[in-house]
């Protein structure tokens, strides 16, 4: 009899410990994919807001120049797609494996330019930058690219911007100005005289850009950004 239980009592440990067994591995945890987006590249060459420096001359094309551009690598990049505008006019876009690139364009403009970053996972824009070609305008010149400030203050909690406007003609510049949160837009103001905005309230860990339009008399314009994350 008390052989019977012994055997009776192992036989239900042993379900039991198969059962909790089995319950184990249907309650894993997914395996969640670590997703790494690139980071910001900043450029290098051409300096930002001065006459370019670093170029050649294109043989048997006095009108265009062969301008040298470079950049800091990215973490997580895989590649980098290389935009060059004239005012809003797109004139280059080419995707590099290098940090390094050449592009012919025409002399005697001014130019503004950004990299993107480029992986699997995503993408992500460098802070906008301009530079004069060399050579002599056709008119007048086109506003540099506004070379813009982002502050956050930590006890506030707001977004203090400010930004240098430059042309290479000496004109008298006005602003539109865009402050976007998470890629939607919270402040926008044009023709603006002044270089600096009021604070502006922000959420803790968030994207913000701002975007400034520089214009002049002629109707010439460029336009720059700049991203930053709030304080956590």
């Amino acid at each position: 009899m008390t052989k019977s239980i012994i055997i009776n009592a192992i036989l239900v440990l042993s379900s039991l410990l198969f059962s909790c067994s089995g319950g184990s591995d249907s309650a894993k945890e997914p395996i969640v994919k670590e997703v790494n987006p690139p980071t910001k590249a900043i450029g290098i060459l051409p300096v930002n807001g001065e006459p370019c420096s670093d170029y050649e001359a294109v043989s048997g094309n006095d009108a265009q120049v062969s301008i040298s551009f470079s950049w800091q690598e990215a973490e997580y990049a895989q590649n980098y797609e290389l935009v060059v505008n004239e005012g809003g006019n797109e004139v280059f876009r080419n995707i590099f494996n290098a940090l390094v690139a050449k592009v012919t364009l025409n002399r005697g403009k001014v130019y503004t330019w950004n990299i993107i970053s480029k992986n699997s996972d995503g993408q992500t824009n460098s802070d906008s930058m301009s530079f004069a070609a060399p050579g002599t305008p056709v008119g007048n010149y086109v506003p540099y690219a506004a070379e813009i400030a982002i502050i956050f203050d930590v006890t506030t909690a707001d977004l203090n911007t400010s930004w240098i406007g430059k042309d290479e003609d000496g004109d008298v510049l006005t602003y539109d100005v865009v402050v976007k949160e998470e890629g939607e837009t919270i402040a926008e103001f044009t023709d603006l005289t002044v270089d600096t905005l009021d604070p502006i309230a922000t959420s803790p860990n968030m994207l913000y850009t701002v975007q400034v339009i520089s214009k002049d008399v002629s109707g010439n314009y460029s336009i720059s950004e700049f991203s930053a994350i709030s304080p956590e």
